[in-house]
């Protein structure tokens, strides 16, 4: 990531400070919102990984180093809330461990991991931190990078726009995450397709409406590069899921739970 400060750079308190700083410049901002730790500086399986290999874990910088610059921010006025995004339950636990011996003015109040009809990771353990903890969701990828929307296992492999299909082979990520190539996943779609088809909606607005039935999620964050998907996405909002389409949804997840952790 060279275009980021020049290249991969760790995240202590002189990093995140500069980070801030630049954003609030390009922002012409005086402060933001709410600031989110992007990924964890430590080793954590993540973007298809489903096991913690003890051997990869590397040096990392201290938590209590993050958060003592997170700190100073919130103090100067230049952030006003604090975030994590695709953590664990042990990440997030140890930041609130931590901030109870940093003097800090705004607690964690959002965590932003992937959360999808492909990706229910969050349901167990991450769902009781969140609860107890009082810290709200913001789901990215509702829509699994439009996989959920049945385009891809279309005729022809979809539209030749679409993003898997315009950055193939240049988005390790997205690819080792939601590999097209999955029997596991093509059946698991296919069947939340059929689901949508049946109850009358289209498959996008029941993968949306599916994340914003969550109690614990307070956003769900999308991209749209047509309008027409923007208010298919609107449109999501307005769903009720029946307990009977939420039933069908469950006995598919029990099928293929989590093909796309």
């Amino acid at each position: 990531m060279t275009w980021i400060r020049g290249g991969p750079k760790s995240l202590d308190a002189n990093n995140i400070l500069e980070a801030i700083d630049n954003s609030l410049l390009r922002l012409r901002s005086d402060y933001i919102d709410l600031y989110q730790i992007h990924w964890p500086d430590r080793y954590v399986p993540m973007f298809g990984e489903t096991e913690y290999v003890p051997s990869r874990q590397y040096a990392s910088v201290a938590i209590g180093e993050q958060l003592d610059a997170l700190g100073k921010a919130v103090d100067a006025g230049k952030i006003r809330y604090i975030g994590l995004s695709n953590e664990t339950p042990y990440g997030v636990m140890k930041f609130l461990q931590l901030a109870e011996n940093i003097p800090l003015n705004s607690k964690l109040v959002s965590l932003q991991n992937s959360y999808n009809l492909l990706c229910r990771n969050f349901d167990t353990l991450l769902a009781e931190c969140c609860h107890h903890e009082r810290i709200s969701l913001l789901a990215y990828s509702p829509m699994a990078m439009g996989i959920l929307s049945g385009k891809y296992f279309s005729p022809g492999g979809g539209p030749s726009d679409a993003r898997m299909n315009l950055f193939r082979g240049r988005y390790s990520e997205g690819e080792s995450r939601y590999n097209l190539s999955n029997p596991i996943l093509k059946s698991a779609v296919q069947e939340y397709v059929d689901i949508a088809i049946k109850f009358g909606l289209s498959p996008a607005s029941l993968a949306i409406a599916f994340v914003l039935k969550h109690p614990l999620v307070a956003s769900a964050v999308f991209g749209a590069t047509k309008a027409w998907q923007l208010r298919e996405v609107l449109q999501a909002s307005k769903i009720h899921l029946t307990m009977e389409i939420i039933a069908k949804i469950n006995k598919v997840h029990a099928r293929y739970p989590n093909p796309c952790p």
